[in-house]
């Protein structure tokens, strides 16, 4: 099956961090965030992908290429950005006519998730799969009603305390190419935006079968400074990746990564940290819970708590655990 990712978003509430790179192409644990989902892809033995990109379109493809890992590459741009549903109506020509696997590419989620949507896709025949999560108040996305396992109901950003579910769209679907049709007939949402939940309401009204999966494990969805950090922290300790070799006199904290060409004195680093290629970091530094991009450089005695630091942008992020 065909995947289709969609990653246009201009990352507005980074706090100028995507200013010089595309939110699909943060670090996360020293590999850009899109790359662990088409890593989730191609675990779930998905080689095609299309990306549908916006922001700083150019910088994503030329970052990726035609392939990433074992995942083929393809590219589509969504010129004015008007909504999920705008966004994956272009995914049309791609799907060919084959039903599809589409994620938002903002999603950060454990890597088994693909794969296990694919399993239980393959194991029922449902018309549609649509990954749901639990939140105490769904209001912030779309809320969705799930009884005896399938969806009933979804409803787009309702207002705070009106719904009586507990899930929300969790951005994972498998959708049958009939989703192109009902696309097409959606119109301008009170928001002036096409929005995809529109088009899967039209599926359960016509009585097609939206099978939900109830996404266990962690899920972030990427959308500021806070969650950036809390997406790092859950995929180094799904990937637990082995301790650096360091020079005498740095202090590891794992989980840590760290980049090549990178000079550090006698320092602290860890837990959950990473740091990017060509860094320098003096001594008597202490890095904890942070991204630090390639080429930062933090000098001696300096203390990074909860941050995020680029070569173009510095942020401290309060709210970290």
């Amino acid at each position: 099956m065909k995947a289709v990712l969609l990653a246009a978003g201009k990352g507005t509430r980074m706090q100028g961090l995507c200013d010089a790179l595309p939110k699909p192409l943060l670090p996360i644990a020293n590999v850009p965030a899109i790359a662990h989902t088409l890593g989730q892809l191609e675990t779930a033995g998905v080689g095609d992908a299309l990306l549908v990109v916006g922001h700083q379109a150019e910088r994503v493809r030329e970052a990726l290429g035609p392939r990433c890992g074992g995942v083929s590459l393809s590219y589509v741009v969504q010129n004015d950005p008007k909504g999920t549903g705008q966004a994956t109506a272009l995914a049309e020509d791609f799907a060919a006519g084959e039903p599809f696997l589409m994620m938002f590419g903002d999603i950060v989620t454990s890597r088994r998730h693909a794969a296990a949507m694919l399993g239980l896709y393959a194991e029922e025949r449902p018309d549609a799969v649509l990954a749901v999560r639990y939140f105490r108040d769904p209001a912030s996305g779309g809320a969705v009603y799930v009884e005896a396992g399938c969806v009933t109901r979804i409803v787009e950003k309702p207002r705070p305390g009106e719904t009586t579910t507990h899930h929300i769209n969790a951005g994972i679907f498998i959708f049958p190419p009939a989703i192109f049709d009902r696309l097409r007939r959606i119109t301008l949402s009170p928001r002036g935006e096409y929005e995809l939940t529109d088009a899967i309401r039209m599926l359960l009204e016509e009585g097609m079968r939206v099978r939900a999966y109830d996404l266990p494990g962690f899920w972030v969805n990427l959308t500021d400074p806070a969650t950036y950090l809390e997406a790092q922290r859950e995929l180094l300790g799904e990937l637990a990746p082995p301790p650096p070799r360091v020079p005498e006199g740095v202090e590891i904290a794992p989980p840590v990564v760290i980049g090549a060409g990178c000079s550090l004195g006698p320092c602290r680093i860890g837990p959950h940290v990473s740091i990017g290629d060509g860094c320098t970091i003096g001594a008597g530094a202490v890095v904890r819970n942070a991204v630090v991009m390639s080429g930062v450089a933090i000098g001696p005695g300096a203390v990074i708590e909860s941050a995020i630091l680029a070569p173009w942008r510095q942020v401290a992020v309060q709210s970290a655990r």
